[in-house]
């Protein structure tokens, strides 16, 4: 399967999943836009995981403090009533995770983000607890929740390789300052080897989300890429005719939504079959491939697209677009196309290759594949006239 991924990012070289892929990320890092794509991703899997963690979090440190009450109710009055407060204020980020995905998306996604550093509160208190319970030495202690939380960073929460790693490793770091500062000398040898333990599981998660993070990062590439190659046309990297067919149809609900001009472009290569037949297919591959490059470089806006949707037949979706723009569009495009010179010895038009384009605006109550017959019909009427030039339907 691995050598089958590869072979898909080298034939697709030019997307970002195809790049990344080839590039690799040894580190468990993208680009800047495909990893926050990626954290995205992951974010929407690892909601659930944050609710059910911040869920299990009350549940477990409640049920430590009901015990703990009972245990210490009559023998350790004051250190109960700071055990109490030190449980509150482990159970306060469950809570908060809690409230904060009530709110409005933007919340939710803060939540997301603080979630590391509720993580490491978390675990510098339940530190603070096994030290006090290392001085009491009482016969039944719930000690070890710093290490309990430092597996946790690596697994189940759903936060990335590094964030967890900073994360449990900040735990270790906050639990021997504790140590140093509260337990004499002779009590601190003893607690290293609480800390060689903390520090085994630190090596034995973050190993593990590694090699778990690295096989999910690939997946996620792998299940773009092939997204991607469902949408788009091979061997250009224009939206194909599905894909395009989609976008027509949610552009026009944008455009009556927001009562904003629609214009759709269509153009087909002149002659194409002629320059095929003398120069050979290699040649013509060549030429949509510059072609569409050429038409990309034209639909920059967010819900703009260039697609291609035949042969040598493309298509121009321009949102907020009125006619008169698209005309001055559609005569860039010629003016572009004839800069470019690229020659065609068997064309009756000139030497170079040229493109004839249709241009129809969205009316209301028009349907998409009327907006696109009447596009059709008005290439038909393009090529008629002469070719290398362009007409409004």
């Amino acid at each position: 399967m691995l050598s089958l991924e590869h072979q898909s990012a080298e034939d697709f070289r030019d997307t970002p999943y195809g790049r990344q892929l080839l590039a690799g990320f040894r580190r468990l890092l993208f680009a800047p836009e495909l990893e926050r794509e990626f954290r995205r991703y992951l974010g929407y899997q690892a909601r659930l995981a944050q609710l059910m963690g911040a869920c299990l979090l009350l549940l477990v440190v409640g049920g430590y403090l009901y015990v703990e009450r009972r245990l210490f109710a009559h023998s350790e009055p004051q250190w109960l009533r700071e055990l109490t407060l030190l449980r509150v204020l482990q159970m306060a980020p469950g809570v908060a995770i809690l409230i904060m995905t009530l709110f409005h998306r933007r919340i939710r996604l803060i939540a997301n983000r603080l979630f590391p550093v509720l993580l490491v509160l978390v675990g510098t208190i339940a530190a603070r607890i096994d030290i006090q319970y290392e001085i009491l030495q009482p016969e039944l202690a719930f000690r070890y929740g710093a290490g309990l939380l430092i597996v946790c960073s690596f697994f189940f929460l759903g936060i990335t390789f590094w964030r967890a790693l900073a994360s449990a490793a900040a735990i270790v770091l906050f639990d021997v300052m504790m140590a140093a500062l509260i337990l004499p000398s002779n009590e601190m040898q003893v607690h290293w080897i609480s800390v060689s333990y903390y520090v085994l599981l630190l090596v034995i998660g973050a190993i593990s989300r590694y090699i778990h993070e690295y096989s999910q990062r690939e997946q996620f590439l792998v299940r773009k890429l092939l997204g991607w190659v469902a949408q788009h046309d091979s061997m250009t990297g224009l939206a194909n005719r599905r894909s395009f067919d989609t976008a027509l149809k949610q552009v026009m609900l944008q455009a009556r939504r927001d009562h904003q001009p629609l214009a759709l472009l269509l153009l087909d290569l002149d002659n194409f079959k002629a320059y095929n037949d003398n120069l050979g297919h290699p040649a013509g591959d060549a030429l949509i491939r510059n072609f569409s490059d050429l038409l990309g470089s034209f639909s920059r806006r967010p819900m703009d697209l260039a697609a291609r949707v035949g042969g040598e037949e493309f298509a121009l979706l321009l949102h907020n677009c009125d006619a008169r723009s698209a005309q001055a569009i559609a005569g860039q495009i010629l003016s572009a196309l004839a800069e470019r010179a690229m020659p065609h010895p068997a064309s009756p038009q000139g030497a170079f290759a040229t493109t004839s384009i249709g241009i129809a605006v969205w009316k209301p109550g028009q349907t998409a594949e009327q907006l696109y017959q009447a596009a059709d019909a008005a290439l038909y009427g393009a090529k008629q006239a002469g070719k290398n030039r362009y007409l409004m339907s």
